[in-house]
């Protein structure tokens, strides 16, 4: 075997906390709460979570291997309550919804969204789709994400390219109806539709083509529907709205581990962190391994930024806040043993639940305060 020489060591590659991140870490704002590693088949990672409200939630994740699990938080242990097997093609996206802690929607790649029922899991409550053409499941759009509204009306779904148009189509729950969509606005694949949780008619969009797009959903015309078109000059990955001052604001992780804060008001984003300015923040000393792996509101006008490093076994991750256009680590998951691939933030309850390559689901309490 031969043995690399010490002096050949690419120091770039080499990652770790220094002196200083230590003595701030010893004070742990992020305790882990429970952990609870899945039934893994073939090493699946958990891709999606969702989580309900309440203090002992119900956690929803969609894994790597086409399946989900369903587990409770109570007494600060995680118990599971079912598992859902057998999805014929790659799950997308989960999403409890807005009116029951019991009903659950899970999105697959292959145009179809069904709503679960945790009382009656054997089958599928209904499933929202698209009308096939000449009966051939070929003519279904490939879905990459999607959303329900805050009051349960309307159900979104974002496409891949489909004869070179990327669609975003809506559905009625209360009769299943494709209602139609929007093709216009983007020009690549659309990998994030989010309803304002604040107002149901207001709906963004993400795309590989590097826009942002805002919607009156009020408005079948797309035209009249439109209302913003935000230019990242990069590659959407994730989106989440949050509030400042009573004012809606927009966060956007790119595939490039930048994250740009955007007002509605402005051509340009207010603050923009790059992979080095996280890099930095984190303490690290390898730009090439770090990672964001979330934004989540918090109650008042900050953001969450959830990063970690990929590093050794990809265990370090921090929390790190974005007030007055700064970004500021404040609490370290020393116990997090993964690449962290999703995560949900219970804001009522300062709870943060993470999932990841190794198959665990993690839940930790953020300390605000530390």
């Amino acid at each position: 075997m031969d043995h690399k020489n010490s002096s050949e060591l690419n120091l770039e590659d080499y990652d770790s906390d220094s002196n200083e991140d230590e003595a701030v870490s010893s004070i742990n704002a992020c305790p882990l709460v429970t952990e609870k590693e899945i039934n893994r088949k073939d090493d699946s990672y958990i891709l999606h979570l969702s989580a309900t409200s309440d203090a002992s939630c119900n956690i929803l994740i969609g894994t790597s291997n086409n399946s989900c699990e369903i587990f409770r938080l109570g007494e600060n242990r995680l118990a599971k309550l079912e598992t859902l097997e057998n999805f014929e093609h790659p799950i997308i996206g989960v999403q409890f919804s807005p009116e029951s802690n019991d009903l659950m929607y899970i999105a697959t790649s292959l145009g179809n969204i069904q709503l679960w029922d945790l009382r009656t899991p054997q089958k599928f409550v209904v499933q929202f789709t698209e009308k096939k053409e000449e009966g051939s499941s070929n003519d279904l759009k490939t879905l990459a994400c999607f959303n329900a509204s805050a009051n349960n009306r309307l159900l979104t779904a974002g496409t891949e390219l489909y004869k070179g148009e990327a669609f975003i189509l809506f559905w009625d729950i209360r009769n299943t109806t494709l209602m139609g969509g929007y093709w216009e606005s983007h020009t690549d694949d659309v990998t994030q539709v989010v309803f304002d949780p604040n107002d149901a008619d207001k709906l963004m969009s993400g795309s590989v083509d590097g826009l942002i797009n805002v919607y009156d959903v009020k408005h079948t015309n797309e035209d009249d529907a439109l209302m913003d078109s935000f230019n990242t000059e990069s590659s959407v990955e994730q989106l989440c709205w949050y509030s400042n001052k009573g004012k809606d604001f927009i966060s956007c992780i790119t595939h490039t581990a930048d994250v740009q804060l955007w007002s509605p008001d402005d051509a340009e984003p207010y603050a923009h962190f790059r992979r080095s300015d996280i890099t930095k923040a984190m303490k690290r000393k390898s730009e090439a391994h770090c990672y964001v792996a979330g934004a989540h509101r918090l109650l008042g006008n900050e953001l969450l930024i959830l990063a970690g490093s990929n590093w050794n076994d990809g265990e370090h991750l921090k929390c790190m806040s974005t007030s007055n256009k700064k970004l500021e680590s404040f609490g370290t998951l020393k116990e997090n043993r993964q690449r962290v691939r999703c995560s949900v933030f219970n804001q009522y309850h300062n709870l943060l639940m993470t999932g990841g390559e190794q198959g665990i689901l993690n839940v930790w309490n953020v300390n605000l305060n530390v």
